[in-house]
């Protein structure tokens, strides 16, 4: 009988022993569960961080691009109108005048034509090609400018 009852208190304390075994396990899988929780959480808040930069920067590239092009565009606006004016004042020349005139209005139209391409690789220019296509727009412009400069040199 004493055999016995050793025996089931042996099997008692097993019984306990697994039963605290299994709490902490729970408690173990309820921490892990808790932090894949919190990890996927933080995973997503980053993922929203990332996602807001991102629309930040292309609406940054967007206004850029948009600006970019409308001043390429004012300036070369401007560009065309003097030169319209000077051809306006050309066509009443004469002699010597005229011809250097002609010959300068000449360069100021090759000139308009290389701005006006840059002008459109700028306004289809994406965010990426955008410093190159302005950068070239703008020299084309300049360039415009100082053969138009010419024509009103002639015209004096």
């Amino acid at each position: 009988m004493r055999t016995l009852l050793v025996l089931l208190l042996t099997f008692a304390a097993c019984g306990n022993k697994q039963d605290k075994a299994n709490e902490e396990a729970a408690k173990a899988q309820t921490k892990a569960d808790d932090k894949a929780i919190e990890a996927t959480k933080a995973q997503q808040e980053a993922t929203d961080k990332a996602v807001t930069a991102k629309q930040e920067a292309d609406a940054a590239d967007a206004k850029a691009l948009a600006d970019a092009r409308d001043k390429g565009q004012k300036n070369f606006d401007a560009a065309d109108r003097k030169l319209a004016s000077f051809k306006d004042k050309m066509a009443k020349a004469t002699g010597t005048q005229r011809k250097n005139a002609e010959a300068a209005a000449a360069e100021a139209d090759t000139r308009e034509a290389a701005a006006k391409t840059s002008l459109a690789k700028l306004n289809s220019a994406a965010a990426t090609d955008l410093i190159a296509a302005k950068t070239q727009a703008d020299a084309d412009i300049a360039a415009l400018e100082t053969s138009i400069d010419a024509v009103e040199l002639t015209l004096k």
